[in-house]
């Protein structure tokens, strides 16, 4: 028999049944939830259930705190018992830079609503008498996180979703997804097939697999977890409250009152280990054998700060598989080159997120977006390139540094390098100190001493380089590697029709011609920015961030309609891409082409192709810094020809490299905006002062969202601040305060060294956005004077650029 719904979840767990119960709540009802045992038998039933308030991203505090909001009203809203401990939490640090982070962390507990305050010591041991606190330098308790029961849970919102008119069926195995000829998905069960507009994939161990049916390399790795419980503790019996959840980098575990016993979970620093590779469809609330003797190290540590620990028999051990993904992130979105095939899957902690992980990603598939940013969740941010050793590696790191402070700019080193240009040997022997995106090699800054960047919250060592890097820009001429950029050939005779109905802005109607335009949500907020420069009549060629390499492509290929003739091609490994900036860029340039670089002959924000070093190239007269200069787009064999050819012709004008902090130390002097900090699925182009960039002349996706976003009015308004700091500037997601009311949020900022302060973007309530109004911002444990500005403060008539 064959059914038919509007959605098909596969997968029962926390994750999945989180999705069917807010998608009901959505009103979207028509929805069968397909597991192959029961509710929770696979990873979630065995889970420790715990779900902090804590952590460092801002989408992902939203998601935590929606979790503990929801549970404890489960029962009310269901009728059935979530088990909720409401007991709080601390989090340890140890080192000064944890506290460092304790004082960021705070900041988006304002954003978010939830209390947290960082107390000593002493303190501490007021909240949790058991503890030694040796080494302990602070804590950050929360007051209304905790805990919960997993199945209960689960099973308090599959009946909230059943009484809304959703279905499940279980002991129902999944074996094939495919995609019909009407778009349309079939899932192939034992038990009958289903017919959907919408599939999900929220498989949880299983998810690669079930990914595979459909040609998607999922990145997950399952890996073995354990946690012990001890027998009955004496003292515990008597206590009028529950003792908080504690997490503590030094035994790098979890320890927390279960009943009147102590449970215990170590993420092991070394020998972390992957399991279910080669997982059977039979497998059920199964545990895994325990491997005690391997988490000895972690235990004992356990048993220093916990010593109560050490001091009772250990009852029950419960080792089991837990997703990882290769940055720690689940994935919420849709799967790249599928429409309307969607991922819930690969999270780690997936009890605390699985109400919340439902709520935002059943926004995004009913109305287009989710209130929140996404991209940080978004599956597409993931190649296929990640799958396979690569995911196996980083899901063992990630694991291992579950407890670790990762201090802004530091990346791991498992499964590096993997995307390189021919560059990247020349520029690490120059000192490059690179980060990842997208599985490019990125230079961040340059380090002529030798020693490596020292990652802190506060300005790091790398500040008077990345200075350095700047006066020469401003003064002289750099160039940068910036091959990471996703880059596109749409051709065909619809393909201008095609981008001016998928784009805000129109692209240019002569050869030539480059323009900044948006891909915008029904309801007009920012999905995406791209660069277009128009080759020929029916020849485009777009620029998009690295990030979005795939979701792009998504968005260009999925906006052809039917009886349209334009193809797209995605070419980022095709091209490297150098950026020549600076006033003597034309100097510079001029010396290794027989081109034309005067204004009259290439005038700003226009692109030719011409010959560099005797090689063909695309040539763009952009600049993200705001300097006279062009991005040289360079086919990837050619790009060390090109850049030597460059480099010796710059030597006497004094040139020199510069990487992504000096980058954006420069933009934030210019006031530019970034994809993904100042624009955000959260924000419409009215509200990013971002106007200028949309024609309202012509039909276009979000028009309708922007007219009303218009004739309402702006929720928030972009802002562009100095900002009077000391020795830490903003990294994004601090709390403006005005009058002592949290009143907007920072999406980033740098120290402008060639003006000498430090800048920011925020949004803010509108009545605050007027220039010259005084504000405050949280910067680590002070409170910081803040101004907002009208006008960049480096050339705001783009003098230089025009030069």
């Amino acid at each position: 028999m064959t059914e038919h719904a509007r959605v098909c979840i596969v997968g029962g767990g926390a994750m999945g049944v989180g999705l069917f119960y807010h998608l009901a709540l959505e009103g979207w009802t028509d929805i069968i939830l397909v597991e192959k045992g029961e509710l929770t038998s696979g990873s979630t039933w065995h889970a420790a259930g715990l779900c902090p308030h804590f952590i460092g991203d801002l989408t992902m505090a939203h998601i935590h705190n929606y979790g503990t909001q929801l549970y404890p009203k489960l029962e009310e809203l269901t009728g059935q018992p979530a088990g909720w401990h409401g007991c709080g939490g601390i989090r340890l640090a140890i080192t000064d830079e944890e506290v460092n982070w304790f004082h960021y962390v705070q900041g988006i507990s304002k954003l978010v609503g939830y209390d947290m305050e960082i107390i000593g010591p002493n303190e501490i041991k007021k909240h949790h008498p058991f503890l030694d606190v040796s080494g302990v330098k602070a804590g950050a308790l929360t007051f209304t996180d905790g805990h919960v029961d997993p199945t209960l849970l689960t099973n308090a919102m599959a009946k909230g979703g059943r009484d809304l008119g959703a279905k499940i069926k279980r002991r129902t195995l999944v074996t094939d997804i495919t995609q019909l000829d009407s778009g349309e998905w079939e899932v192939v069960t034992d038990q009958g097939n289903i017919i959907c507009e919408h599939v999900v994939n929220a498989a949880g161990s299983y998810c690669d697999i079930v990914g595979s049916w459909s040609g998607l390399k999922v990145p997950i790795t399952n890996m073995l977890h354990h946690y012990v419980v001890t027998e009955p503790v004496n003292e515990l019996k008597d206590l009028d409250v529950e003792l908080p959840v504690v997490r503590d980098p030094y035994s790098s575990s979890y320890l927390r009152q279960e009943q009147n016993g102590i449970l215990v979970g170590p993420y092991e620093t070394a020998t972390a280990t992957p399991c279910l590779e080669d997982i059977r469809w039979d497998y059920e609330s199964e545990l895994l054998p325990p491997e005690l003797e391997r988490l000895e190290p972690w235990l004992l540590k356990a048993c220093e700060r916990f010593p109560l620990f050490g001091e009772y028999g250990i009852r029950r051990t419960v080792p089991g598989g837990i997703t990882h993904t290769p940055d720690g992130n689940f994935m919420a979105g849709p799967a790249p080159g599928l429409k309307n095939y969607w991922m819930c899957c690969g999270a780690a902690i997936g009890i605390c997120q699985g109400g919340g992980a439902g709520k935002y990603l059943a926004q995004w598939m009913v109305h287009g977006q989710a209130e929140v940013n996404m991209a940080g969740l978004d599956p597409r941010r993931f190649g296929d390139w990640a799958a396979g050793d690569y995911c196996r590696g980083k899901a063992i790191e990630e694991y291992e540094h579950m407890y670790a402070l990762m201090a802004p700019g530091e990346h791991l080193d498992s499964g590096r390098p993997l995307r390189t240009t021919p560059l990247y040997e020349k520029l690490k022997n120059k000192g490059a100190q690179f980060a990842e995106a997208f599985g490019w090699e990125r230079a961040k800054w340059f380090d002529k001493s030798g020693e490596g960047e020292r990652y802190s919250f506060r300005r790091s060592n790398s500040f008077d380089a990345v200075g350095e890097e700047c006066k020469g820009v401003r003064e002289r001429v750099g160039i940068m590697d910036l091959s990471s950029f996703a880059k596109y050939e749409i051709k065909g005779p619809s393909a201008e029709a095609m981008l001016n109905r998928v784009c805000a802005n129109s692209v240019s109607k002569k050869i030539g011609g480059v323009v900044l335009t948006h891909v915008l949500t029904p309801a007009g907020m920012i999905e995406s920015e791209l660069t277009i420069t128009r080759l020929g009549e029916e020849h485009f060629y777009a620029l998009s961030g690295a990030t979005a390499e795939l979701k792009d492509l998504d968005m260009l290929t999925q906006g052809i309609l039917a009886g349209e003739d334009v193809t797209v091609t995605n070419i980022t490994d095709d091209y490297g891409v150098l950026v020549l900036s600076g006033p003597r860029a034309r100097d510079t340039l001029s010396k290794v082409t027989d081109a034309a670089l005067t204004n009259e002959h290439f005038r700003w924000l226009s692109g030719q192709e011409i010959v560099v070093a005797g090689i063909n190239v695309r040539a763009l007269r952009v600049s993200y810094v705001g300097e006279l200069g062009w991005e040289l787009h360079v086919p990837m064999a050619d790009m060390e020809t090109v850049y030597d050819a460059l480099w010796a012709a710059g030597e006497e004008h004094g040139i020199s490299d510069f990487g992504t902090y000096a980058m954006n130390s420069l933009r934030m002097e210019k006031a530019y905006r970034g994809m993904g900090a100042e624009l955000t699925n959260e924000i419409t182009m009215v509200e990013a002062d971002m106007e200028r960039f949309v024609k309202l002349d012509k039909e276009f996706t979000g028009k309708a969202g922007t007219e009303k976003s218009k004739s309402d009015g702006a929720r928030i308004q972009l802002v562009y601040m100095s900002v009077d700091a000391k020795d830490a500037d903003p990294l994004g997601n601090e709390p403006i305060f005005a009058n002592g009311d949290v009143i907007g949020v920072s999406t980033g900022g740098a120290y402008g060294h060639s003006v000498g302060t430090t800048l920011a973007f925020a949004y803010v309530k509108p009545e605050f956005a007027t220039p010259g109004t005084e504000l405050e911002i949280k910067l680590m444990e002070n409170m910081r004077p803040c101004k907002v500005i009208s006008e960049p403060v480096w050339d705001p008539k783009n003098e230089r650029l025009r030069a």
